[in-house]
């Protein structure tokens, strides 16, 4: 296997992609995964088979929440809020997001 470097060990999240956020994930997938990679560091792929969007740590990883972060972000997309605002949320901190659960 990969070696983790810091205390970041591998993870993987997985967020489910309803019927109705297919195409707009598939439209705006360049620029999620832009997001994620450059912002976070983490790895992002679209498992098909389970239609969910698979998020990783990588190496470069550095921050300890990115994972949930970016979870929280794609959660965001996927119950129909603008990229645009998710990527608002995915820059805000943690704090916003407990008012949305």
């Amino acid at each position: 296997g990969e070696e983790a470097s810091g205390d970041v060990k591998d993870e993987i999240r997985r967020i489910p992609v309803p019927p109705h956020r297919q195409t707009p994930l598939r439209t705006n997938w360049e620029k999620i995964v832009t997001t994620v990679v450059e912002n976070m560091k983490l790895q992002i792929r679209m498992n098909v088979k389970r239609k969910c969007v698979e998020l990783k740590t990588s190496p470069h990883t550095t921050e300890k929440n990115a994972l949930q972060r970016s979870a929280d972000f794609l959660k965001a997309f996927m119950l129909g809020f603008d990229l645009n605002d998710a990527i608002a949320l995915l820059r805000l901190d943690d704090l916003y997001l407990s008012l949305i659960h």
